[in-house]
């Protein structure tokens, strides 16, 4: 039975109908507690109509829900289900409301920090590339500056220095800006930030500690051009020196600086700045090298007086102990900075046996031991491992042929050469042939023995003579460091080394590294490796050299004792030996040995050291025994190795007590390096 409303007897049921019927209200609404958010109309029944008659609605006239009491009688709107549940549908509506206007607030904040970022992250992209260009244009002005000075333009070098400094500057004031203060900030790109601003501090510091002094010396210097004509400007390259010396030690710290600085992320500055860094190293390597000779620079460059030098060319295709076969022999006379070149004498001809003032000691390991022709052959009297002994042998030897004194030997082999001619540029023979800085080791150790042996030393020659004028001719053009870098790699390499009879100059050729001399320092050990070709040819052109030291071992005396091995490879094979390779590559009979190749070897323990546990694997170990020589312990002998085979070597080198650093082991270098 349907409820009846009090005060008018309307049927609450019909009213629900009416409101459905009318589809203007979906909630119940009660007379005695209405809530709505729009105005609401009642329609009280008439007087004269009866009570229970049907009300239709009016248009625009919400309908009244009527309130259901509690038990009590009484109506509470906090516990009316259906004001409750209108309540509850308002709050929502509220809570959405408002969630939708926060949302929009976090949409409009999250814009904005992305437009920032937007605008920051372009800000710092620009500069960033502007920091790289000037980076850039450091290391082509670096090069212009260095090339201006070898050829004493100091108008240019002025201006390549003031271009440097604008451009570290500008690199400086460019990382100080807001926009790397905001990208510091930022994760990953922020890290390197302080790297990059301590980058460009120290090329600033390099520009005015370095390169603005530097200028400055050189231009109030009259002495002109360092290199003029092919000749050395003695005083602009002493006064030089004498500045590079001066600001060395800011060159080393800068150089330090970068490696504790690292590399950054940015591959737009790590590019350019290596660049720089490579530099740096050379500068500073030279600086040291230089101070290490400059005070007999003078007199080296025939300051005081002409100075002789005896140039031998090694050929590592026949191996010689300091390098290679010296065949190729040229006087270089220096006068005040000029130079001449004699005339090309080939190391030919022979004394009578045992004319050669060898020592008995050097003749036990190398004349009988070796079995080299060292007592009696020019060509074979740097089979002695002491660079400074065999040097002073080759000039007992060009004396002894009426060919003058000298005042020292400078020795290089075709490696060495090819890297100079890299900087220099090739030259080009009467026959065409081009020879260069990427292909005159393969050249003149092993092409040339193509031709016809009448045309062989006619091509020497040329080539000798034509690459020492070029070299001279190109000594104002080429950049100063990279020359500096390419001497002191040679001078490692053991491809350029010097003797001189002065005393004192000799000194500084030691302190150099460039002696060749054998190891005298007991506390800092240097095994030696050291081989000759006993075949006659030139097959070493096709021999894989290598070697390793292994873990060490502390003896009870404080000594160290190291494994090592020694390989020899040789790359031939039976059929080109046979077929392929000229009589003057294989040797005179090469058949009699099998085709292989027989060398000579010397192992030399470091000084106060010695040799144990000696062991050859050999295809045929012709000789082979233990000695003396300039009071090192020694094995010497010979093998054959055959083609597609190797020889090994393994002993055990220990070293005197109580050594401050680990052994080291010098090799004979050869004319090329294998895979």
């Amino acid at each position: 039975m349907a409820e009846k409303n009090s005060s008018d007897g309307t049927d609450n049921k019909d009213v629900g109908q009416n409101v459905e019927r009318n589809g203007k209200a979906s909630h119940h609404v009660h007379a005695k507690a209405v809530r709505s958010v729009s105005p609401i109309y009642t329609k009280s029944a008439s007087l004269d109509e009866p009570s229970d008659s049907k009300q239709e609605p009016e248009e625009n006239v919400q309908p009244v829900r009527h309130a259901t009491p509690d038990a009590s009688g009484n109506w509470d709107p906090f516990t009316d289900p259906s004001f409750m549940q209108e309540s509850e549908q308002n709050s929502k509506h509220r809570y959405h409301h408002a969630k939708e206007h926060r949302t929009t607030i976090i949409v409009r904040v999250i814009v904005a920090i992305v437009v920032v970022l937007g605008i920051a992250a372009f800000g710092v992209y620009h500069s960033a590339q502007t920091v790289a260009d000037d980076a850039s244009e450091l290391t082509q002005e670096a090069n212009s500056f260095s090339k201006n000075l070898a050829s004493g333009d100091t108008s240019a070098m002025n201006t390549s220095a003031t271009r440097i400094t604008d451009l570290t500057s500008e690199m400086n004031n460019e990382v100080s800006s807001p926009w790397w203060n905001i990208a510091s900030v930022f994760p990953g790109p922020g890290a390197d930030i302080p790297k990059v601003r301590a980058l460009t501090g120290v090329a600033n510091d390099l520009s005015t500690q370095v390169v603005t002094p530097i200028a400055e010396r050189m231009s109030q210097d009259a002495s002109g051009a360092i290199f003029s004509d092919g000749a050395i400007n003695v005083p602009a390259f002493t006064a030089l020196t004498a500045e590079l010396i001066q600001v060395q030690p800011a060159i080393e710290n800068a150089s330090q600086q970068i490696d504790a600085i690292g590399p950054t992320s940015m591959d737009q500055i790590n590019t350019p700045l290596q660049k720089v860094k490579t530099t740096l190293d050379g500068l500073d390597a030279a600086t040291t090298e230089l101070a290490k000779v400059q005070p007999y620079l003078s007199s080296l460059l025939g300051a005081n007086g002409p100075r002789t030098y005896l140039i031998v060319a090694q050929n590592n295709s026949e191996i010689r102990s300091t390098g290679g076969f010296p065949g190729s022999r040229i006087p270089m006379i220096v006068d005040n900075g000029t130079i001449t070149l004699g005339d090309y004498e080939p190391a030919s001809g022979h004394f009578p046996q045992g004319t050669i003032p060898l020592t008995d000691e050097e003749f036990s390991v190398v004349g009988t031991l070796m079995q080299s022709g060292a007592s009696f052959a020019p060509a074979d009297v740097n089979v002695v491992p002491s660079f400074p002994r065999a040097a002073q042998l080759m000039e007992w030897c060009w004396n002894a042929e009426d060919h003058g004194d000298v005042d020292g030997v400078i020795a290089l082999d075709p490696v060495f050469l090819q890297s100079m001619l890299k900087l220099t540029g090739g030259i080009t023979t009467s026959d065409g042939t081009v020879v260069d800085g990427d292909n005159a080791a393969q050249v003149l150790l092993n092409q040339v023995y193509f031709l016809d042996p009448v045309k062989q030393d006619p091509f020497f020659s040329e080539v000798a003579s034509g690459t020492m004028e070029k070299l001279k001719s190109s000594m104002g053009s080429i950049n100063l460091v990279d020359a500096f870098t390419t001497i002191r790699d040679g001078i490692t390499q053991g491809r350029l080394l010097a003797y001189m009879n002065n005393a004192d100059e000799e000194q500084a050729v030691t302190a150099l590294g460039a002696d060749g001399e054998i190891n005298q320092d007991a506390a800092n050990p240097k095994a030696g490796f050291y081989i000759y070709d006993k075949t006659g040819s030139k097959l070493d052109w096709y021999l894989d050299m290598r070697s390793s030291v292994g873990e060490p071992t502390t003896n009870d005396d404080g000594s160290v004792s190291y494994p090592v091995t020694v390989t020899l490879h040789n790359t031939t094979t039976l059929d080109q030996m046979q077929h392929e390779l000229t009589e003057y590559i294989t040797g005179i009979v090469p058949e009699s040995h099998g085709y292989g190749m027989i060398t000579s070897f010397l192992a030399m323990a470091p000084a106060g050291g010695s040799i144990s546990n000696f062991q050859i694997d050999a295809d045929e170990v012709m000789n082979q025994g233990e000695a003396t020589l300039y009071d090192h312990d020694v094995y010497a002998g010979y093998v054959n190795t055959l083609p597609s085979n190797t020889t090994t070597f393994t002993y055990t080198v220990t070293t005197a007590p109580n050594p401050a650093s680990d052994l080291t082991l010098w090799t004979t270098p050869t004319g090329r390096s294998f895979a």
